[in-house]
């Protein structure tokens, strides 16, 4: 942080104004008063006017998975959309968070569309996006040009939903990609070169009685403390840390086996990997987050009990978040944005939120309405935006007070999250 003492400051402040997470606030705002709204960009997603039980189906999922451009010079946001015709991708200019534009899109091969993450090799820059027929990756080096020339193509029999750019600890980088069976880890400098060949792939260490499934969703994280490589992978009988340092030869460290979770729908570690933070992906489930610890230091052979756990509502899911310690943000559906504290894992707390949707809410008895609201969030690290995708009113943009951004050596951690540092590599992200 480039303000650290004034940061806590902050964050002590925080604390104790936000209300309720699910609550308006008594002059009718839709955000706490620490969440600053920067911009707006309907996208055609669901009209809020319409009956969710009658129109989601026939207009698809609406505005979908969100990737922030991380690099300072490229003020770039990319969003993908399901619409009555069919998918696409969109690039928008955020030059004016006020005034998003959009510059460009295209259609992937498949429809349903899955995740987005971006990556670069050499000086060029690319964007990759599962769906049911695989994985498209198109060069997005100059995204303000409208060009998004095609660059590699992963295709049936692959179906894909979770893809991960990550560059490891020995120079190479990769594309993790899972679609509910093993984890596939691509090459990217083979990929672009025409290899369409995994170089490793990662099964479930065990079978999961009664569950024919794999993983769901995974992220990459360097462990400065060990020098390692890690895995943090979600899927059928909970969440699995492995070591990949050698990509070719994982080896399991430990694994999360709760029994309110059959399968783990999304993961991320915090920089220093004690702990998870963990989604389960059913409607009532809350946000837990697993104390590693014990099971690193041989305790426990595996992690059963979470260590805390937060929910804005029960009634409604919390769908995807980042995690920029101590804060984890989340898109939450039908309660919008929504940011938490946990610095103590054992009791976190609402610092902020915003209601990205404010149409009809969902209904226990109806699956048909669990989809309206926030879907997916990112965090840019340099100077703190944050991007949310509404399922119904599409993209929008955020500042939070006094978060102006992310370094895990502001923290006295090693400079680690779901953002890559292509010139260097994991292992210069050193604390000071």
């Amino acid at each position: 942080m480039r303000r650290f003492p004034t940061l806590v400051v902050g964050l002590l402040v925080v604390g104790v104004f936000v209300s309720d997470a699910h609550a308006r606030r008594q002059d009718g705002a839709r955000g706490s008063r620490n969440m600053e709204l920067a911009g707006h960009l309907a996208l055609g997603g669901m009209q809020s006017t319409q009956s969710p039980s009658a129109g989601f189906e026939a207009l698809g999922r609406g505005t979908g998975h969100v990737v922030l451009d991380q690099e300072a010079g490229r003020p770039f946001v990319f969003v993908a959309r399901e619409h009555a015709d069919g998918s696409q991708v969109v690039a928008i200019s955020l030059a004016d968070p006020s005034s998003p534009r959009v510059v460009g899109s295209w259609d992937p091969a498949g429809r349903n569309l899955g995740d987005l993450t971006l990556f670069r090799h050499g000086s060029r820059h690319y964007l990759a996006v599962t769906h049911d027929q695989g994985m498209s990756v198109r060069e997005v080096s100059d995204p303000d040009e409208g060009q998004f020339d095609a660059a590699a193509e992963i295709g049936p029999p692959r179906a894909y939903h979770h893809v991960f750019a990550y560059r490891h600890s020995n120079g190479r980088s990769y594309l993790l990609v899972t679609g509910g069976d093993a984890i596939d880890a691509f090459d990217i400098d083979r990929l672009l070169s025409g290899s369409t060949d995994p170089v490793a792939s990662y099964a479930l260490p065990e079978d999961v009685p009664n569950v024919d499934y794999g993983y769901h969703s995974m992220t990459a994280q360097w462990h400065a403390d060990s020098e390692t490589d890690r895995l943090y992978a979600a899927g059928a009988g909970g969440y699995y840390v492995f070591d990949i340092t050698d990509p070719s030869d994982p080896e399991l460290l430990t694994q999360v086996s709760s029994a309110a979770v059959q399968i783990g729908h999304a993961v991320s570690a915090t920089p220093d990997g004690t702990h998870l933070v963990a989604a389960a992906g059913y409607r009532t489930a809350p946000i837990r987050i697993f104390d590693l610890r014990p099971a690193f230091e041989g305790v426990v052979p595996r992690v059963r009990v979470a260590a805390g756990a937060w929910t804005a509502d029960w009634r409604n899911r919390s769908e995807n978040h980042e995690l920029r310690w101590p804060f984890v943000f989340t898109a939450s559906m039908d309660d919008g944005l929504q940011v938490f504290n946990m610095m103590n894992p054992f009791e976190p707390y609402t610092v902020g939120y915003y209601h990205t949707w404010d149409g009809p809410r969902a209904s226990l008895s109806n699956e048909k309405t669990e989809r309206n609201g926030a879907w997916d969030v990112d965090v840019r690290n340099h100077d703190g935006l944050i991007a949310v995708t509404d399922v119904n009113t599409g993209l929008w943009l955020f500042y939070m007070e006094a978060f102006e951004g992310w370094d895990g050596r502001g923290w006295g951690f090693a400079n680690v999250s779901t953002v890559q540092d292509w010139d260097n590599g994991p292992t210069q992200s050193v604390r000071w």
